[in-house]
């Protein structure tokens, strides 16, 4: 029988972030030290083109197509505990909230499943939320709850329509209530964020999030499914830049 000697997860979160500040930043596409993303890999940064929205969600927006870099981002920050990039990232999530077609006046994010909980001991999702609330001096706060169920990821597209049994936490009257979130799929979380908060009273429900998935079966794997716009590296190196930190 194998011993149980794994740590807690609320010590290895500790452990991991202390390690993540003091260990060289390296780069998710190719590992070259000294940045959170070198140049020649934030060329190859693709942004989605529009698409509409899941009813009853108002407006989304999304930084990245998700594959290559932008999908290593992800899981590096979601799965392996490396959360320097959310800070970065945020940055470039808060500047998509200027396109908006209204003011925000809160910020709030779809909280993670009790199972993400307990083996990663920190909601990502969270910290990513506050970070753009910081970023575009709005208030963040939990607006919603989860049931117990499944967690989105692994499941089919089919499934994942529905979305997670959301719930709204409080009254939300006559707000413009912004939900940040990592990656959409079908955008099945994100309109149930959107019938949670506009079941509380929520005027209008805008999302945007790091990364949206390419349609699947539309093209090959290697193309966004739709056609690309190139990030160009002079672009990412603004003061929202990911990279030298």
């Amino acid at each position: 029988m194998a011993t149980r000697n794994r740590l807690p997860a609320a010590p290895r979160r500790m452990l991991g972030d202390v390690l993540d500040a003091l260990l060289p930043a390296r780069c998710p596409g190719c590992g070259a030290p000294g940045a959170l993303v070198c140049a020649r890999c934030e060329a190859t940064l693709e942004a989605p083109r529009f698409a509409p929205p899941p009813p009853p969600l108002d407006w989304w927006a999304s930084c990245f197509v998700y594959r290559g870099v932008a999908r290593e981002m992800v899981a590096r920050s979601k799965y392996r505990g490396e959360r320097r990039f959310l800070p970065a990232v945020a940055e470039r999530v808060a500047a998509l909230v200027a396109g908006a077609p209204a003011p925000v006046d809160l910020v709030t994010w779809v909280p993670a499943s009790a199972a993400r909980m307990r083996s990663q001991g920190v909601d990502h999702g969270e910290l990513l939320a506050r970070c753009v609330a910081r970023d575009i001096r709005v208030p963040a706060a939990a607006r919603l709850s989860r049931a117990l169920g499944r967690a989105q990821t692994g499941l089919a597209a089919s499934a994942r329509r529905t979305g997670p049994d959301l719930r709204p936490i409080g009254r939300n009257d006559g707000a413009t209530i912004l939900v940040v979130d990592d990656v959409a799929t079908t955008g099945g979380t994100l309109g149930s964020a959107a019938r949670a908060l506009r079941s509380s009273g929520a005027a209008r429900v805008f999302a945007v999030t790091i990364a949206r998935t390419p349609r699947p079966g539309t093209v090959s794997p290697e193309r966004a499914y739709t056609p690309v716009t190139p990030i160009a590296p002079s672009d990412l190196r603004k003061p929202n830049s990911l990279g030298s930190r």
